[in-house]
């Protein structure tokens, strides 16, 4: 396996965004290989989802000894994104260029939209409210980015930790990180090991992606820990942001 320095550098400043913020891994990782390694997309989506499975799996075990993982949500948030991965996975095979270019637009603009909403939040105070679980909800939006893991790797932390934060926002921010982070690796396993079944994965961009992540996303989850909210909060938005206007 060639190891490549770059890669290690990159795989490291992910790797600590999603460890940090639950976020980073697919709207970060896809574009760089597709963009600025020139791997093909279909390569390049197995690739990260392998990679993204491996790093979370590391943050998960973080988180979960840290107790900033709810269970409950996200397991109705993997209700609903498993078998629609799969699906994603095998509509993948069938897709030509275009349909991945229209994806990832469609998803930058709504990236966009959302780290807007978020930064406004932290001028304009919601008032305090009982907060009401909707099961099949959470399942439903589960299902969409699911659907969207599985033919673009991208949605399992930068879109559903939109969601959380717009509709379980009465969590602590540092609980929706953990949970977001915990949800995507076992969507991220599932259908990267659907795209390993195919032939989807590039291995020597995974290993360098690895040396650089499992120390990035081990400090970044510490950090999101101890991190306050007034903090974290505009750094989620801007991270958002970023990845939107990269797949714009």
């Amino acid at each position: 396996m060639h190891i490549q320095p770059g890669l290690i550098a990159a795989g490291a400043v992910i790797g600590f965004l999603i460890g940090m913020t639950g976020m980073g891994g697919g709207s970060l990782t896809t574009p760089f290989l597709i963009l600025v390694l020139h791997v093909r997309p279909v390569l390049a989506v197995g690739t990260d989802l392998i990679y993204a499975s491996i790093t979370k799996a590391v943050g998960t075990a973080t988180h979960l000894r840290q107790r900033t993982v709810d269970l409950r949500i996200g397991g109705f948030v993997i209700a609903g994104a498993l078998p629609a991965a799969l699906l994603g996975v095998f509509t993948v095979q069938h897709m030509g260029s275009s349909g991945d270019a229209f994806v990832k637009k469609m998803l930058g603009a709504t990236l966009v939209l959302v780290a807007l909403s978020v930064l406004v939040r932290l001028f304009i105070k919601a008032p305090d409210r009982v907060h009401r679980q909707r099961t099949w909800l959470t399942v439903t939006l589960g299902a969409v980015v699911g659907f969207l893991v599985g033919v673009t790797s991208v949605g399992s932390g930068t879109l559903m930790m939109a969601v959380l934060l717009l509709a379980y926002r009465i969590l602590p921010t540092e609980k929706l990180v953990g949970t977001d982070v915990f949800y995507g690796f076992v969507i991220s396993a599932v259908a990267g090991i659907a795209h390993l079944t195919v032939g989807h994965i590039e291995w020597s961009l995974v290993g360098s992606l690895l040396i650089g992540s499992i120390p990035g996303v081990w400090l970044g989850s510490k950090v999101s820990k101890r991190t306050p909210e007034r903090v974290l909060r505009p750094a989620l938005a801007g991270v958002l942001l970023l990845s939107g206007l990269r797949m714009l």
